[in-house]
């Protein structure tokens, strides 16, 4: 968007963390330095590339309590004028700020001829690019900033935030600000929504939440509030409200969660009528499991597995009718109607891991596997490699995919 709006955000950020200054701040900061490296080939001309990503990103947290003159105007009982612990509301500051260097064989290949480097549309323009050149790109971008207010039972947020609903671990009907793509290289990389975002505690156990993710104008806006309670055993979330396509475009959804047989049973549903289509129906069922470190089976020791089914009624049964440009609006994550997919983490070592995903397109049959290792080798830095598998027919939504090898070392501070 424009640069005005960019100057506006990081003004704002500014401003928030002059404000509580009287006050005894809180103040952290961390971050990580990682390289990527991915080797593949096109899928228009078939031709084989190199892609490196290297990333220093430093994450600022700083938090304050409000002078009494300043609370003494808050509404009495309010919930951010209240605090079980007695301790009073905060003003907190969140930054994610990141360089990045991009270089390889990919900016003389098909794909960014046609495709650049793609990435969803935001709102804010929270990046710059510092320099580019033949084959690379360096950029320093805002990946998370937001200002805030928050007390033991209550918090209000603006700016660029991670907003996670669902209990979904590969799929998630319900997210439709930040829809996780579970064929993604970086899989602990979630994109934020510049939004407004409110949270308040009722009763025991319930609460509400409401989110205005901004948009250009009240057609490509979002609203939507979550009420979350407890039934039984199971954490139940009901969700609705304005989403963006149109201005009377709207959906409803619910997700669950219960303990069952010492893991997790997990669902999601979701009804989308977004006035330009055919309205259409999203679901989820899904189990977790974790073995202890004493199960019955020795090679089951501190191993993790999730199993989904995922319906997205939004898809088409037949390859031919599929849209894959409509993954790049960051909206939608699958192009068909059925999936299942399979998760499965062990350690192998106190510092070695084995991971593995799959997932299976059952309309096509075209499928996605990928096996990887992390090795914890010094303090704080982690060596990873994997492989992702794509497979199936050439016109399928899986098969048409190249394989991907991937390397990366990561050191946080």
């Amino acid at each position: 968007m424009t640069g005005a709006r960019a100057r506006l955000t990081l003004a704002l950020l500014a401003l928030a963390a002059a404000l509580p200054g009287r006050a005894r701040a809180d103040f952290g900061a961390s971050g990580y330095v990682k390289t990527l490296y991915s080797y593949t080939r096109s899928p228009i001309d078939r031709r084989v590339y190199w892609l490196d990503m290297s990333r220093a990103r430093l994450t600022l947290d700083s938090s304050a309590g409000f002078s009494s003159s300043v609370l003494e105007g808050l509404a009495p009982g309010s919930a951010l004028a209240t605090s079980d612990a007695g301790k009073g509301p905060r003003f907190r500051v969140h930054v994610d700020y990141d360089h990045e260097v991009r270089a390889g064989s990919y900016y003389q290949s098909a794909d960014h001829r046609f495709f650049g480097m793609p990435e969803p549309a935001s709102y804010f323009d929270m990046e710059q690019t510092i320099s580019t050149g033949g084959s690379y790109t360096w950029r320093h971008l805002l990946y998370r900033g937001w200002v805030g207010v928050e007390s033991e039972t209550a918090l209000l947020r603006f700016g660029r935030q991670r907003i996670a609903w669902g209990t979904g671990k590969l799929w998630n009907p319900v997210d439709v600000l930040n829809p996780y793509q579970p064929t993604s290289l970086e899989r602990d990389e979630r994109r934020g929504v510049d939004s407004i975002y409110a949270r308040s505690a009722f009763g025991n156990l319930g609460q509400g939440e409401a989110a205005y993710a901004l948009g250009d104008r009240w057609a490509s806006s979002d609203l939507l509030v979550r009420m979350k309670g407890h039934a039984g055993r199971a954490d139940v979330s009901l969700i609705g409200g304005k989403v963006a396509t149109s201005t009377a475009s709207w959906m409803l959804g619910s997700d669950l969660s219960s303990d069952l047989w010492d893991g997790n049973l997990h669902g999601e549903w979701s009804y989308t009528d977004l006035k330009t289509r055919t309205p259409f129906w999203r679901a989820l069922i899904g189990y977790e499991y974790s073995f202890s470190s004493s199960p019955p089976v020795s090679w089951l020791k501190d191993v993790w597995f999730v199993a989904e089914y995922f319906h997205n009624g939004a898809g088409v049964a037949r390859p031919g009718r599929y849209r894959p440009q409509i993954l790049l609006s960051g909206r939608d994550v699958a192009l068909a109607r059925n999936y299942g997919g399979f998760g499965f983490t062990k350690d192998l070592h106190p510092l070695l891991k084995f991971e593995l995903y799959q997932l299976v397109n059952i309309d096509d049959g075209s499928h996605f596997f990928s096996p990887s290792l992390s090795w914890n080798a010094v303090k704080n830095l982690y060596l990873s490699a994997g492989l992702q598998r794509f497979g199936g027919s050439i016109v399928s939504e899986y098969g048409r995919l190249p394989n991907i090898a991937w390397a990366q070392g990561q050191f946080y501070f």
